[in-house]
């Protein structure tokens, strides 16, 4: 298990880095406030009523400005499309391993708790398999959280929702995906952490079950019943 969770962790946090860096190489905002005065220029010359021949240089003028904005927004926008759907599904990976390291504390400290009793092993290996699972927790939580909060601005700096004043989150969501991968990596670090911990609590539980079932003569027995000589714990 700590093998699979680190390349797991590792995986999260590649794509965390390539979402960002497909944020950075990204700017919506000023295509959009162009796009939006040339609107609005457009828009108030037809409210004027006046007659514009083809020709017209200022109009010309206008309408390939407009071309102009347009390619370059509906380029963005495809770069833009590729980076939210990458921050989405980066997202929603992270808080898979997250919940991934909360099952695993779920299920490893329900059959330490059973083996334990069933045993009569020293209490000591259930309080620390709980204490790991303990602290643990916050940093699960804490990876899931930091995530959605940097989702979250993400969404309100997209011009594309046609919202007031995105530029102004932009800068925001920047700093909050910086810190935000730094926090999520190291929460994935210290989740790791416990999780190795906890490997070695169920390492120790399963030698001194090895030691109990041979000092009470389950080994021998399970051997002449099993031709291949192989034990296995029933746990």
């Amino acid at each position: 298990m700590p093998r699979i969770f680190a390349s797991l962790s590792v995986f999260s946090v590649l794509l965390l880095l390539v979402a960002m860096g497909l944020g950075l190489a990204l700017d919506l905002n000023e295509p959009m406030r162009e796009w939006k005065r040339l609107q609005d220029q457009t828009q108030q010359i037809k409210i004027q009523g006046v007659d514009i021949p083809e020709d017209r240089v200022e109009w010309q003028e206008l309408q390939n400005q407009r071309d102009q904005i347009r390619a370059q927004l509906q380029s963005d926008r495809k770069l833009g499309s590729i980076h939210i759907l990458m921050g989405i599904g980066s997202a929603l990976f992270v808080v898979l391993v997250c919940s991934i390291s909360i099952t695993y504390f779920i299920g490893t400290g329900r059959w330490c708790q059973e083996v334990v009793e069933t045993y009569k092993l020293d209490l000591k290996i259930l309080q620390e398999n709980q204490r790991l699972k303990r602290r643990s927790f916050p940093w699960a939580v804490g990876g899931m959280l930091t995530v959605l909060a940097v989702s979250a601005l993400g969404a309100a700096s997209d011009p594309g929702t046609g919202m007031q004043q995105t530029a102004q989150w932009v800068t925001p969501h920047l700093f909050a995906a910086l810190a935000g991968l730094c926090l999520i990596g190291y929460c994935l670090y210290a989740l790791w952490g416990c999780i190795v911990g906890n490997h070695q609590v169920i390492a120790r539980v399963m030698r001194e079950v090895q030691v109990r079932r041979d000092n009470q003569g389950l080994a021998a027995d399970r051997e002449e019943d099993d031709p291949a000589g192989v034990m296995k714990v029933g746990l």
